[in-house]
Protein backbone atom coordinates (compact mmCIF):
# COMPACT_ATOMS: atom_id res chain seq x y z
CA UNK A 1 0.00 0.00 0.00
CA UNK A 2 0.84 3.50 -0.48
CA UNK A 3 1.83 5.92 2.19
CA UNK A 4 -1.26 8.08 1.15
CA UNK A 5 -3.51 5.46 1.45
CA UNK A 6 -2.96 5.11 5.26
CA UNK A 7 -2.21 8.96 6.41
CA UNK A 8 -2.33 12.24 5.88
CA UNK A 9 0.55 14.27 4.37
CA UNK A 10 0.88 18.17 5.02
CA UNK A 11 4.22 19.98 5.34
CA UNK A 12 4.75 22.64 8.14
CA UNK A 13 4.21 26.66 6.74
CA UNK A 14 7.08 29.35 6.14
CA UNK A 15 6.78 30.95 9.50
CA UNK A 16 7.44 34.42 7.25
CA UNK A 17 3.56 33.80 5.65
CA UNK A 18 2.30 34.10 9.24
CA UNK A 19 0.66 37.41 8.77
CA UNK A 20 -0.56 39.48 11.69
CA UNK A 21 -2.03 42.77 11.85
CA UNK A 22 -3.12 45.63 14.34
CA UNK A 23 -6.50 44.54 14.20
CA UNK A 24 -5.91 40.89 15.50
CA UNK A 25 -5.50 39.88 19.01
CA UNK A 26 -2.54 38.06 18.89
CA UNK A 27 -0.28 35.25 21.27
CA UNK A 28 3.38 34.15 21.43
CA UNK A 29 3.30 30.75 20.28
CA UNK A 30 6.53 28.07 20.69
CA UNK A 31 7.78 26.89 16.88
CA UNK A 32 8.19 23.43 16.81
CA UNK A 33 11.80 21.81 16.91
CA UNK A 34 14.12 19.24 17.35
CA UNK A 35 16.90 21.44 18.52
CA UNK A 36 16.59 25.24 19.59
CA UNK A 37 13.18 26.10 19.64
CA UNK A 38 12.09 29.78 19.39
CA UNK A 39 8.76 31.35 19.57
CA UNK A 40 6.44 33.49 16.91
CA UNK A 41 3.15 36.32 16.98
CA UNK A 42 0.57 34.16 15.83
CA UNK A 43 -3.07 35.53 15.44
CA UNK A 44 -4.79 34.51 18.79
CA UNK A 45 -7.21 32.38 17.56
CA UNK A 46 -5.32 30.43 14.49
CA UNK A 47 -8.46 27.80 13.60
CA UNK A 48 -10.03 31.24 12.32
CA UNK A 49 -7.60 32.66 10.29
CA UNK A 50 -7.84 31.82 6.52
CA UNK A 51 -3.94 31.29 6.89
CA UNK A 52 -3.63 27.41 7.27
CA UNK A 53 -1.37 27.46 10.28
CA UNK A 54 -0.44 24.24 11.24
CA UNK A 55 -0.04 23.46 14.90
CA UNK A 56 0.96 20.46 16.82
CA UNK A 57 -1.83 17.90 17.90
CA UNK A 58 -1.75 14.14 19.72
CA UNK A 59 -0.60 11.99 17.37
CA UNK A 60 1.43 14.03 14.47
CA UNK A 61 4.53 12.13 13.65
CA UNK A 62 7.05 15.02 12.52
CA UNK A 63 9.87 14.27 10.08
CA UNK A 64 12.31 16.84 9.80
CA UNK A 65 13.72 17.44 6.03
CA UNK A 66 17.01 17.91 6.66
CA UNK A 67 18.09 15.47 9.38
CA UNK A 68 15.14 12.79 8.08
CA UNK A 69 14.71 12.31 11.95
CA UNK A 70 10.74 11.62 12.85
CA UNK A 71 9.13 12.30 16.72
CA UNK A 72 6.30 11.75 17.16
CA UNK A 73 4.49 14.88 19.07
CA UNK A 74 4.28 14.80 22.90
CA UNK A 75 2.22 16.57 25.19
CA UNK A 76 4.76 19.29 25.76
CA UNK A 77 4.48 19.81 21.95
CA UNK A 78 0.72 20.40 21.59
CA UNK A 79 -0.06 23.65 20.09
CA UNK A 80 3.14 24.64 18.93
CA UNK A 81 3.85 26.33 15.33
CA UNK A 82 5.24 23.83 12.67
CA UNK A 83 7.75 25.31 9.88
CA UNK A 84 8.40 24.52 6.98
CA UNK A 85 11.36 22.02 7.46
CA UNK A 86 8.83 19.50 8.84
CA UNK A 87 6.24 17.09 7.18
CA UNK A 88 3.75 16.44 9.22
CA UNK A 89 2.02 12.57 9.18
CA UNK A 90 -1.23 11.85 10.98
CA UNK A 91 -2.94 8.17 10.97
CA UNK A 92 -6.24 7.79 9.05
CA UNK A 93 -7.26 4.53 11.61
CA UNK A 94 -5.32 4.04 14.54
CA UNK A 95 -7.51 0.50 14.08
CA UNK A 96 -5.01 -0.02 10.64
CA UNK A 97 -1.97 1.87 11.98
CA UNK A 98 -0.46 2.68 15.49
CA UNK A 99 0.89 6.20 15.75
CA UNK A 100 3.92 4.83 17.62
CA UNK A 101 4.87 1.82 15.06
CA UNK A 102 4.82 4.54 12.24
CA UNK A 103 6.73 6.67 14.10
CA UNK A 104 9.39 3.64 15.31
CA UNK A 105 9.67 2.60 11.07
CA UNK A 106 9.92 6.29 9.65
CA UNK A 107 12.16 7.13 11.82
CA UNK A 108 14.44 3.53 12.72
CA UNK A 109 13.13 1.46 9.84
CA UNK A 110 16.32 0.65 7.51
CA UNK A 111 13.81 -0.52 4.51
CA UNK A 112 11.97 2.83 4.90
CA UNK A 113 14.84 4.59 5.00
CA UNK A 114 16.15 3.16 1.84
CA UNK A 115 12.44 3.88 0.16
CA UNK A 116 12.94 7.55 1.69
CA UNK A 117 16.68 7.87 0.05
CA UNK A 118 15.21 6.69 -3.82
CA UNK A 119 13.07 10.19 -3.96
CA UNK A 120 15.43 12.56 -2.20
CA UNK A 121 16.32 15.48 -4.52
CA UNK A 122 18.83 17.60 -4.75
CA UNK A 123 22.78 18.42 -5.05
CA UNK A 124 24.15 19.78 -2.00
CA UNK A 125 20.87 19.86 0.38
CA UNK A 126 18.73 16.73 -0.11
CA UNK A 127 15.18 17.47 0.72
CA UNK A 128 12.01 15.36 -0.04
CA UNK A 129 9.02 16.05 -2.50
CA UNK A 130 6.13 15.71 -0.38
CA UNK A 131 3.92 14.31 -3.48
CA UNK A 132 6.74 11.44 -3.55
CA UNK A 133 6.34 10.97 -0.12
CA UNK A 134 2.88 10.56 -0.62
CA UNK A 135 3.60 7.74 -2.70
CA UNK A 136 6.03 5.72 -0.67
CA UNK A 137 5.24 2.03 -0.78
CA UNK A 138 4.79 1.11 2.92
CA UNK A 139 4.07 -2.53 3.87
CA UNK A 140 2.74 -3.38 7.18
CA UNK A 141 2.61 -5.95 10.00
CA UNK A 142 -0.60 -6.92 11.24
CA UNK A 143 -1.82 -4.34 14.05
CA UNK A 144 -1.30 -6.33 17.78
CA UNK A 145 2.20 -6.80 16.05
CA UNK A 146 2.57 -2.73 15.63
CA UNK A 147 0.84 -1.93 18.92
CA UNK A 148 3.57 -4.04 20.42
CA UNK A 149 6.55 -2.85 18.94
CA UNK A 150 4.97 0.97 19.35
CA UNK A 151 4.76 0.10 23.22
CA UNK A 152 8.47 -0.64 23.09
CA UNK A 153 9.01 1.71 21.12
CA UNK A 154 7.64 4.58 23.42
CA UNK A 155 8.77 3.19 26.21
CA UNK A 156 12.21 3.21 25.11
CA UNK A 157 11.53 6.82 24.31
CA UNK A 158 10.64 7.76 27.54
CA UNK A 159 13.34 5.60 29.04
CA UNK A 160 15.44 8.38 27.20
CA UNK A 161 13.96 11.25 28.33
CA UNK A 162 13.89 9.80 32.11
CA UNK A 163 18.28 9.47 31.98
CA UNK A 164 18.81 12.80 29.67
CA UNK A 165 16.65 14.34 32.90
CA UNK A 166 18.68 12.20 35.45
CA UNK A 167 21.64 13.54 33.78
CA UNK A 168 21.00 16.68 33.53
CA UNK A 169 19.82 16.85 37.97
CA UNK A 170 23.42 14.83 38.67
CA UNK A 171 25.69 17.45 37.03
CA UNK A 172 23.46 20.39 38.56
CA UNK A 173 23.74 18.25 41.78
CA UNK A 174 27.95 18.06 41.83
CA UNK A 175 27.51 21.92 40.40
CA UNK A 176 25.99 22.54 43.87
CA UNK A 177 27.53 20.39 46.34
CA UNK A 178 31.43 22.14 44.48
CA UNK A 179 29.80 25.11 45.27
CA UNK A 180 28.88 24.94 48.79
CA UNK A 181 32.19 23.06 49.08
CA UNK A 182 33.87 26.27 48.14
CA UNK A 183 32.00 28.69 50.30
CA UNK A 184 32.72 26.54 52.99
CA UNK A 185 35.80 25.50 52.67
Amino acid sequence: MRLKEIVEVTQGIPLSRIKVDDTMETEKRIVYSFENESSIIVPKLIEETNQNIPVVREDMILLNLTSYNAKKAEKGDLGKVIPSNYIIIEVKDKNIVDPDYLEWYIDKSESFERELYKIKQGSIIMSIPINEFRKMKIKLPNIEFQRKLGKVNSLNRRRKQLFAEREELLEKSLITINEEEMMNG
